[in-house]
């Protein structure tokens, strides 16, 4: 079992080198068999495009395979192509020191990376492709058996022509097959083979004569290939261009016919007329496959915008102030609630608007064209329906053009939910304070009376305690309780008991001072909290009360009886209301409905 995994692994990792050899021999031998110029050298070799799409694309330690099953192919070749064994080994070491060199120069430089639908990435590779082209008709000449300029430019622009033209085929086609699976690719392979069939028509008329000079026409239907199916279009139809022209030359015939010179300046002719026409074709196929990839990024974001302004219910817009037009986003006219693509003008733009809003919103856009600053507001934006909405605009200057022309660029965000939601959770908030209030009220407040209970008292007069010890100011109260109450709710109920402590502590309260504090202490006993006042005037107030109190007409009359007491230094709270209480029992004593001042 573990021999039978190993001998697959093996197969594996053998298949790919062997079948780019093997499809490299079969390139290499056809293309000296077609296409055969002077002293065996091809005047196209797709043998070179071959490996060097491999070594691009295998692991680096992977590559020594696949250029050691090339070099066996390159040698078989030369060697059955009729070249000397020294010969053939010579050849078959350029060939792999240039495929080698030009993937070292591709991998090595970082920022380099082959692309054929970005002009950098292409330039990448045309430079890695030149030099090592280069390189290898410099040792080719070297190993010929006649050297001269002449076999150094044949074999340069022929392998020249293999590396620009049959590398950028495989890898397209490689790529493709690879992201959208064989399927895809058949489907697309047929569009394109009908446009190959077109430029090898086209091929086939102009080299099938020798009459006329019409080598324009193939570029122009490369061009047209270009034009259709990108960089494919462009190196694939310069490729059927390569291989009718190799043909009409075998034959004899084609316009290169007419060229009053040798076959090796014929040759010549036709692969610089090849190169020429790659030149002319690939760079704008790659612009225009550039160009396609900015509009689809730009179509995506345009789609990934209206699908976001969508979501958060925003638009954008832009004002050209020079031309006084308006362009408006797909959400902008959803948000006016308007129907159609044309927008409204400036005027009718602002007009839009809430009529108690328009004047603030031309101000602040004119302010902004003025002073060249952003804007924003919040205002009301009235749909043709009579739908009133909120919206959030903001803005900002947006300069374009030589001439310093500018424009307000900005977004409109409807926000009428959230200006509902703010509204409210103001309410809500309105209501909690005010239910705070009334419960601090509740808290604080007597329910029988309404005056202050127990605690708000005693919270007073300890602030007023700590208010005299920082200012040396004096602070009195006053105690006091009904006489008699417990007759008065024996003969008339506790309802009219009730109704006296009310009447008394409206009675009390007005007769007090601005700052003073009448509080209910408990039962029918009061205290009244008395800041700033001395125990002169606090019998004053006190004797106030108790007179308005006996003078009341209301059934059952009631008198009071009262305790008045002044802080001593350094007294508590509590001494002090027990001093208090202390002159109100002393008032009791003496006959009541009368004022004692505690000793």
């Amino acid at each position: 079992m573990i021999r039978s995994q190993t001998v697959t692994h093996l197969v594996r990792l053998a298949l790919p080198p062997v079948g780019m050899g093997i499809a490299y021999y079969i390139a290499a031998v056809v293309s000296l068999f077609l296409t055969r110029g002077q002293d065996g050298i091809a005047m196209l070799w797709p043998a070179s495009g071959i490996l060097f799409a491999a070594l691009l694309v295998v692991p680096p330690q992977r590559a020594g395979w696949f250029l050691a099953t090339a070099a066996m192919a390159s040698f078989a070749a030369n060697l059955g192509s009729g070249n000397a064994v020294v010969v053939s080994i010579g050849f078959t070491v350029a060939n792999m020191t240039e495929s080698a060199f030009a993937a070292w120069l591709v991998r090595t430089r970082g920022k380099c990376r082959v692309s054929f639908v970005n002009p950098r990435g292409l330039t990448c590779f045309c430079m890695a492709a030149t030099l090592a082209t280069m390189l290898s008709a410099t040792m080719a000449t070297i190993m010929a058996p006649i050297a001269s300029i002449d076999v150094w430019l044949s074999w340069f622009s022929t392998d020249l022509l293999g590396l620009l033209v049959v590398t950028p085929m495989i890898m397209i086609v490689g790529r493709a097959l690879y992201r959208n699976g064989l399927g895809v690719g058949l489907r697309a392979a047929a569009g394109a083979m009908g446009v190959f069939a077109i430029v090898g028509i086209v091929a086939g008329v102009t080299f099938s004569q020798s009459s006329y000079p019409l080598l324009f026409m193939p570029m122009l239907a490369v061009l047209i290939a270009a034009f259709r199916l990108g960089p494919l279009g462009a190196a694939g139809g310069v490729l059927i261009v390569a291989i009718v022209s190799s043909i009409a030359i075998i034959v004899g015939v084609g316009p290169q016919s007419l060229i009053r010179s040798g076959p090796i300046a014929r040759s010549l002719f036709m692969q610089f007329y090849l190169l020429a026409l790659f030149a002319a074709a690939l760079p704008v196929a790659t612009l225009l496959a550039a160009r396609q990839q900015l509009l689809d990024r730009l179509a995506t974001k345009m789609r990934l915008l209206q699908l976001a302004e969508s979501a958060a219910n925003v638009g954008h817009w832009r004002l050209n102030i020079a031309a006084q037009t308006v362009t408006w986003s797909e959400q902008v006219f959803r948000i006016h609630g308007r129907d159609g693509d044309v927008p409204l003008s400036v005027d009718a733009a602002i007009d839009a608007y809430h009529p108690d809003d328009q004047d603030r919103v031309a101000a602040l856009i004119e302010r902004a064209i003025e002073q060249r600053h952003g804007f924003e507001f919040t205002a009301r934006l009235v749909r043709p329906d009579g739908e009133v909405r909120h919206v959030f605009s903001k803005g900002e200057i947006d300069c374009v053009g030589e001439d310093e022309s500018i424009g307000l660029f900005g977004i409109i965000q409807d926000v009428t939910t959230q200006v509902a939601h703010e509204a409210a959770i103001q309410g809500a908030r309105v209501r909690a304070e005010a239910a705070a209030r009334e419960a601090t009220i509740l808290a604080e407040t007597d329910l029988l009376t309404g005056i202050a209970n127990r605690r708000r008292t005693t919270f007073a007069l300890d602030q007023a305690v700590l208010a005299s010890r920082q200012t040396k100011q004096p602070v009195s109260i006053a105690m006091f309780d009904v006489d008699h109450f417990k007759r008065i709710n024996d003969t008339y109920g506790h309802q009219a008991g009730d109704e006296v402590l009310k009447r008394i502590a409206v009675d009390a309260a007005g007769e007090l001072r601005t700052g003073d504090t009448a509080g209910r202490f408990g039962g029918e006993e009061f205290v009244i909290v008395l800041p700033d006042a001395t125990a002169q005037t606090a019998m004053m107030v006190a004797e106030r009360i108790r007179l308005r109190i006996e003078c009341e007409s209301s059934i059952p009359r009631v008198t009071i009886s009262v305790g008045v007491a002044e802080l001593l230094c350094d007294e508590s709270t509590e001494t002090l209301l027990k001093r208090a209480d202390q002159a109100l029992y002393a008032a009791k004593n003496s006959g009541r409905n009368m004022s004692r001042l505690a000793a």
